[in-house]
């Protein structure tokens, strides 16, 4: 049994632990490092790299660290932890009971980056996924094609001896950039958000390009980049000659928006969330008698998905299902 409740927080019933939790509870699994805040619940259960990458967020729980493929038994389940795709650590949750098999995807990633590998598929009764985009059937394109299209932003930038400057989420997708720009010998000044978890990366054996800082000095040839919160900094706004290009899923929703909120010639659409495309593909090979779908969508998400034949569940209003 799932117990579900108002604020949709899923619990798995007869243990104390619950998905993604929003506030604080006795266990939390936690999908991925991808969060601005960490609720302090008592312990929490992640990847080793997940928990590296949370480093202070974490703030004092007893941390449950397991690798993925490892199964362990929480009362009368069998959990496990296998890739989403989201990021680097990022996973899913398996738990199985009495030949049921529940899977918790998160907000899973199948098209491939550079420090995340590959999401795993499994077949199961019952699919949990956390969904980040409102619009119906949203198709991101390959990453890499996006990564490509940022780069070209570079390089007719420079040529025209304008500073680039690239605002990113700093954790997750920005690796990912970092490391395809530094493959392209793109010269790169980063804000010390991005350098920050670039060297925990590192740590965990992802091998980093070379780097400048923030300095004024740095910029010359450079690219510039930055969470998207630097955008109004002194730093930014004393460049005379700048072109500035937002990095965000939520471009391909509302470009436009996001481009006047943060004065950005141009949006990339990179996300590291799914799209219709590949939850369709989850679906197809999962084949589940029952999709579970929490957070920000829209009911034409939900109707498309029920249309092609899936029984979908909502979470915008208190529910509670038995499941085992």
């Amino acid at each position: 049994m799932l117990e579900i409740s108002s604020s949709s927080e899923i619990k798995l019933s007869g243990t104390d632990i619950y998905f993604d939790s929003k506030r604080a509870v006795p266990l939390s699994f936690v999908s991925s490092a991808n969060i601005n805040r960490l609720p302090r619940s008592d312990k929490i259960i992640a990847t080793p790299e997940t928990v590296k990458l949370l480093g202070k967020k974490i703030k004092g729980s007893a941390v449950l660290s397991s690798p993925y493929g490892k199964p362990f038994t929480l009362g009368s389940y069998t959990i496990e932890l296998i890739p989403s795709g989201q990021m680097l650590g990022a996973a899913q949750v398996v738990v199985e009971k009495d030949g049921q098999r529940i899977i918790y995807a998160g907000g899973f990633k199948l098209k491939n980056t550079a420090t995340a590998g590959y999401a795993e598929l499994r077949r199961c009764d019952t699919l949990i996924v956390d969904c980040a985009y409102g619009a119906p059937k949203l198709i991101f394109p390959p990453p890499e094609a996006v990564m490509e299209s940022i780069f070209e932003f570079i390089n007719r930038t420079l040529f025209e001896d304008n500073i680039p400057v690239i605002l990113i989420n700093p954790m997750g997708k920005a690796q990912d950039l970092i490391i395809f720009l530094g493959a392209r010998e793109v010269k790169m000044s980063l804000h010390p958000a991005m350098v920050k978890t670039l060297r925990l990366y590192e740590d965990l054996g992802v091998k980093i390009p070379s780097y400048g800082g923030i300095k004024r000095k740095h910029f010359k040839n450079n690219v510039l980049i930055a969470p998207l919160s630097y955008r109004n900094s002194p730093v930014v706004e004393r460049l005379k000659k700048k072109r500035v290009a937002v990095v965000s899923g939520h471009s391909m929703e509302n470009g436009a928006l996001i481009r006047s909120a943060l004065r950005a010639e141009v949006a990339f659409p990179l996300s590291n969330h799914w799209g219709y495309d590949e939850i369709s593909e989850y679906l197809n090979v999962s084949r589940p008698e029952n999709v579970i779908i929490r957070g920000n969508f829209s009911d034409s998400l939900t109707n498309g998905l029920k249309k092609d034949g899936w029984s979908v569940t909502e979470l915008k209003k208190p529910h509670q299902l038995t499941l085992f």
